[in-house]
């Protein structure tokens, strides 16, 4: 867990044990079906900067992770690590701690009656979809980034642009690899239907500009009918200059 000193003191009400030794093999188990049925998709579609955090931090379908050991691969490959907490947190708290490389993540997972799909984060959606992506050095140096304006962005209208930013990359990001658009947005990797969505040609994909994504609204209703590619990695990181520029942060 993180030294207690550095974290925001709006988040210690939030802060959990996972208690690793409380799941159920049912929880294993369903962690175990749920990984399974992702991979055989993400096998082909996920970009391989996600694939190779999976294997480098040790993500498999026989357990339920522990964080402690994510955490001690995050901090020695990019200086991040996880903090268990309760559910979800302000946004003001989130981005205080991603601004100082500490991702929430929840400890408990969905039930067998809700498989396809959960209202609120679990630790499926949040280390399945997020953390892979958090032992990239670019990507986790743009999550950081990013972070660290959101923390100065006060005017709603202005907070709700850069949120889509976020939505838009850290969500629902696609990355051009080779002839083929890749997924590394946690929201497209954890789901089925998203997933599915853009195979069959039901989403338009777009080249990524940071002027087009801040003026496109989020849809958090329906399946996504607009998302934007990026050509690399550095391409995010450096549009956090432009957008520090544009929100006078």
């Amino acid at each position: 867990m993180p030294d207690q000193t550095i974290l925001p003191a709006a988040a210690e009400p939030y802060v959990v044990s996972q208690d690793y030794e409380k799941y159920t093999e049912v929880e294993h188990g369903t962690w175990k079906y749920l990984y399974e049925l992702r991979m055989q998709q993400l096998r082909e579609l996920a970009c391989k900067e996600y694939l190779e955090g999976v294997e480098v931090l040790g993500i498999t379908d026989a357990r339920m992770p522990l964080i402690e050991q994510l955490n001690a691969m995050l901090k020695t490959r990019s200086h991040w690590e996880l903090l268990p907490v309760s559910g979800f947190l302000p946004g003001r708290t989130f981005f205080d701690l991603l601004a100082a490389r500490i991702f929430p993540t929840t400890t408990y997972i969905r039930k067998p009656d809700s498989l396809d799909y959960t209202p609120a984060p679990d630790i499926f959606h949040d280390v399945f979809g997020h953390v892979p992506m958090h032992a990239h050095k670019v990507f986790a140096d743009y999550l950081q980034a990013f972070a660290q304006i959101a923390c100065k962005v006060d005017k709603d209208a202005d907070q709700e642009r850069l949120g889509r930013l976020f939505w838009y990359t850290v969500e629902f990001g696609l990355i051009r690899q080779g002839e083929h658009v890749k997924l590394y947005g946690s929201g497209v990797i954890s789901s089925q239907k998203e997933s599915a969505n853009i195979v069959a040609g039901g989403c338009k994909i777009l080249d990524f500009d940071l002027d087009e994504v801040l003026d496109t609204p989020v849809k958090v209703d329906e399946l996504q009918p607009v998302l934007y590619a990026i050509d690399s990695f550095d391409q995010i990181y450096e549009a956090t200059h432009k957008a520090r520029r544009l929100f006078a942060v």
